[in-house]
């Protein structure tokens, strides 16, 4: 046999590639949800968690809970394989965390993902991840939890993945990681504060990106306060997309000056099938995450 193809067959790559190839006839990595009675984030343990998977042919990521006549509702992103495009589903679940119902709630002719939910006035309202489209939009619902109209474009011309609100110091913070020639969407935060959650009028923080480090700069879930403190979750992208989630604590807010610190980080378990966690959301004393984990297709 040829010394040169042998050389070229044992380089890491090559032979990285081989099996990465080998192995997709037989796994899917597919992302799923997680839910668990709520502990906290320091006391995150992935045994406390019950699996959700999808069926092969999709997945569901980015879970955010909404509490609606003392019954948990999950709001995810499910994207079918086939269209290679995000739509926003709702999980109905019982006392039992288990799934009574699953429905589209919406879609559009672009990508959708990461449902952020918020209260304003008595009126529940969605900002999914629209980046797609160019812009970062707002929808009402008209009928919870299955019927959503499009209200405005909070901040258009711009490729933003993951915004989420605040409000904190009498002002409305929006936080999105954006695609621009400061960064890509993977380490790049920005930051935009307004005086009303609905405002068409986001004014860009003067220190942004306010987080250029893809190790902490993305969004992964609700912005929270827990003993006082500010928590931002953010993805740990350095080692693949979403592959762990940091807690991180909010130092300093103003609209001159922005500074956090990470307390804590939650991993994929080590020598295992789940490869990344991208996603925390905790309400109503449930708690739910995504993972990344390989699974067999037959």
């Amino acid at each position: 046999m040829d010394s040169t193809f042998i050389s070229r067959l044992t380089k890491p790559r090559l032979f990285y590639r081989i099996l990465k190839r080998i192995g997709s006839y037989f796994f899917l990595s597919q992302w799923i949800i997680l839910l668990a009675p709520s502990a906290g984030y320091k006391s995150l343990a992935w045994k406390d968690f019950k699996s959700f998977a999808p069926p092969l042919d999709r997945f569901w990521a980015d879970p955010f809970i909404w509490m609606h006549e003392n019954v948990h509702y999950v709001f995810i992103e499910e994207l079918l394989y086939s269209t290679g495009r995000g739509r926003i589903a709702c999980l109905t679940l019982d006392n039992e965390m288990n799934i009574l119902a699953n429905q589209v709630v919406l879609e559009r002719p672009y990508h959708l993902s990461y449902p952020f939910l918020f209260e304003h006035e008595g009126q529940l309202y969605m900002i999914p991840e629209t980046g797609e489209n160019n812009g970062i939009e707002l929808y009402r619902c008209t009928h919870f939890p299955d019927q959503w109209e499009f209200t405005k474009t909070l901040i258009d011309n711009v490729y933003a993945v993951d915004a989420t609100l605040v409000k904190a110091q009498d002002k409305w913070w929006l936080f999105a990681n954006i695609e621009d020639e400061t960064g890509s969407t993977w380490d790049a935060l920005h930051l935009f504060y307004a005086d009303h959650p609905l405002s068409d009028q986001w004014t860009p923080h003067p220190l942004n990106p306010v987080v250029k480090d893809i190790n902490s700069a993305r969004p992964a879930g609700r912005v929270f306060f827990e003993d006082g403190k500010l928590i931002r979750p953010s993805q740990d992208c350095s080692s693949r997309y979403g592959y762990a989630t940091n807690f991180n604590r909010i130092v300093t807010l103003t609209q001159t000056d922005y500074a956090e610190t990470c307390e804590q980080t939650f991993k994929p378990p080590a020598n295992s099938k789940t490869l990344a966690t991208h996603t925390f959301n905790d309400m109503g004393g449930l708690t739910a995450i995504d993972a990344k984990r390989l699974r067999r297709k037959f």
